[in-house]
């Protein structure tokens, strides 16, 4: 049974994950580089841990809220926090005191044409600090099937099959098919100037689930996606195609369930 933001304390029914052979959670970004500017990435981007080493990626969308994705809570019940680098590049934290996931979120849709429906919202037990930012959300996407490009975020591992090269934030450009996929609601990254032999030397790797994918405005950062999925090779936790949950495409739910949160958050 999945729970709405407002009937939810952290508490779940364990839910069995579907192995797949070319799919698997995003779990950090292979190429990217140290995200030290404390007024970019930094100021947008938090890390969730939880249970059984749980360990994921979210974006500040209100001042209570997190954007992340669904199966960043297939351990189920126990506690989950948020920490963020702070100016003087501190670990602080915070407390998940509510979860709402998607009510048809769908982990054996992975690796299929269906929509996973990966993606949560998570409120803490305080208001953030100022140096934390809400982004804005992404209303629509141009959809005309172009490549756009896009930066994204996340405290997952740099280098395949070494957990040690994990927990720092690192930030990278990515291409982005700047299309939704109708049946799925997902968007993907891609590296579309690979060559053979530089194919797995960038991508997404385990760590970096339920991270942001922005583009860059006028404006400052507006919030493109959540990582959802990255598509490679047996044995291997980076992959060079990435799908996003497009957070256009769930407007309605991520409306309700700050509303009821009582934190708002801002699409444009």
């Amino acid at each position: 049974m999945l729970y709405t933001l407002f009937m939810m304390r952290i508490c779940f029914a364990l839910a069995a994950l579907l192995a797949l052979a070319f799919t698997s959670p995003a779990l950090a970004i292979k190429g990217g580089r140290d995200a030290t500017n404390p007024s970019g990435v930094r100021s947008h981007v938090v890390q969730i841990t939880g249970p059984s080493g749980t360990k994921c990626s979210g974006t500040v969308i209100s001042r209570k809220l997190v954007l992340t994705a669904a199966h960043c809570f297939l351990s189920g019940h126990g506690e989950y926090r948020i920490r963020a680098l702070d100016m003087q590049f501190r670990f602080r934290f915070a407390e998940a005191t509510q979860v709402a996931i998607h009510p048809q979120f769908d982990v054996q849709a992975l690796g299929t044409s269906s929509a996973i429906n990966d993606i949560a919202l998570i409120r803490v037990d305080q208001n953030f600090p100022d140096w934390l930012v809400p982004v804005p959300l992404a209303s629509r996407v141009a959809d005309d099937g172009s490549f756009v490009d896009v930066q994204v975020a996340g405290f997952g591992m740099s280098r395949d099959r070494v957990l040690s090269s994990a927990g720092k934030l690192r930030e990278r450009h990515f291409d982005m098919l700047d299309q939704i996929d109708v049946k799925s609601n997902q968007l993907f990254l891609i590296d579309h100037k690979a060559t053979r032999r530089t194919i797995n030397n960038n991508g997404i790797c385990r760590g970096d689930s339920g991270g942001p994918v922005f583009q860059r405005t006028t404006n400052g950062y507006v919030l493109v996606g959540v990582i959802s999925a990255v598509m490679g090779g047996r044995g291997r936790d980076c992959g060079a195609v990435t799908a996003v949950t497009a957070v256009s495409a769930y407007r309605s739910f991520i409306e309700k369930m700050a509303d009821a949160a009582g934190s708002p958050v801002k699409f444009q």
